[in-house]
């Protein structure tokens, strides 16, 4: 059996602008397209169907019987199609009932989620979030696939695939529990160094920011605990003598006292990342609304890929 051609659905578009005005120039100037395009895409409409499809008369562009024929089924596969897209730009928040699943880890999801939250809770709709452990490995495929609507985190993730936005900067700061020592007189490089420090960090080895930006001053801090766990560090600083460089929100949260870093170290940005396929989609659009308002620079960007 003789397989149909394959028509490019723009085609479609055009048949039915020349069939509602009657006229080449009149359907491209609906269609901001110049005559001769029109000409081209009517050409190409014939050579698939096999038909003239129109033919010119005194009072313009008359359809023959087989573009007769054929004008409901284009006219009802066009709006299906528009009434798909508009479905995937419509969205209500106040009326969805929609789960949104977003990876981040522990110390990012401790600064994103309270914020996200309350700026949800004021639609008083039934969106649900669920927070999902961030695999650097899978996160693509999970975001491509639809398992994930969102993934957070600190570090780039580049692939061409990805697009994502600024979402959070925070300052980081030396935290110590009330009451410390530290707190009672001039801190410095030197006092910075002389206390005992907790480090927390997903890998099980490896200099972090911190120490990072120590290593350019030809200087070290003595870290005597490593945590797996973020959330763990503000815990053991408040029981302990220990001091811990982290966010300032995360610290002024759990009641710490916070002594600003006496040396140059970069703030923590967290980015947003979500897959092309669903950047025009409502729900996603709507997120990211209120993503930025966080105070981030809310500038959405294509993530670079090899």
């Amino acid at each position: 059996m003789k397989r149909a051609p394959r028509v490019d659905l723009n085609l479609y578009r055009i048949f039915d602008a020349i069939y509602t005005e009657g006229s080449l120039t009149r359907a491209g100037e609906v269609l901001h397209l110049t005559q001769p395009a029109v000409s081209n895409a009517l050409s190409r409409l014939r050579l698939a169907y096999d038909d003239p499809l129109f033919v010119r008369t005194a009072g313009g562009m008359v359809p023959t019987p087989a573009a007769e024929s054929i004008v409901a089924g284009i006219r009802s596969a066009l709006q299906l199609l528009d009434e798909s897209l508009n479905a995937r730009l419509a969205f209500d928040p106040r009326a969805a009932k929609r789960r949104f699943r977003l990876s981040a880890g522990d110390q990012t999801a401790a600064m994103l989620v309270p914020r996200l939250l309350r700026s949800i809770a004021a639609y008083e709709s039934g969106i649900e979030l669920e927070i999902l452990p961030l695999r650097r490995e899978s996160v693509l495929h999970e975001l491509a696939s639809g398992q994930l609507d969102f993934a957070f985190d600190a570090l780039p993730l580049s692939d061409p695939q990805l697009l994502s936005m600024k979402v959070l900067e925070e300052e980081m700061v030396c935290a110590v529990r009330a009451g410390h020592v530290a707190t009672r007189q001039p801190f410095g490089l030197d006092d910075y160094l002389a206390l005992a420090h907790v480090h927390a960090s997903s890998r099980r080895q490896g200099p972090g920011l911190i120490d990072l930006a120590l290593r350019r001053l030809g200087r070290q801090r003595r870290v005597v605990l490593r945590l797996p766990y973020h959330l763990g560090l503000p815990h053991v600083v408040a029981a302990t003598d220990l001091a811990a460089s982290i966010p300032k929100s995360l610290a002024l949260a759990h009641g710490l006292q916070v002594l600003p870093l006496p040396f140059d170290t970069p703030p923590v940005d967290i980015h947003a990342f979500w897959h092309k396929s669903a950047n025009l989609d409502g729900g996603s659009l709507w997120v990211r609304e209120l993503l930025g308002a966080f105070g981030g620079a809310g500038v959405v960007i294509e993530a670079s890929g090899t």
